[in-house]
């Protein structure tokens, strides 16, 4: 992780590390996620340091990462993007 925010001129502090292991931890449980937050928090920064991150690590058993980031206003109908129940 700290070669990753090197390359991408980030500074690797705990506080921002410990985001990035967070973000980790929540995708090994989960099927899908969103990052919400304030504007200015890092929220992109944290899934592309994690993202190169694994894809660094792709050469012992990791897989190449490939994000896709879609605009929750592009669909006109909520449950196209969250889902509903029958």
């Amino acid at each position: 992780m700290v070669e990753s925010c090197q390359k991408m001129n980030l500074q690797p502090c705990k506080p921002f590390l410990e985001k990035v292991t967070q973000l980790y931890d929540t995708i090994q449980v989960r099927h899908g996620l969103m990052l919400v937050g304030p504007t200015g928090g890092g929220k992109t920064s944290v899934y592309k340091v994690l993202s190169k991150a694994l894809t660094t690590l792709s050469k012992e058993g990791f897989y190449k990462v490939h994000s896709h980031v879609l605009n929750p206003k592009s669909i006109k109908i909520p449950s196209q993007l969250y889902g509903d129940y029958n």
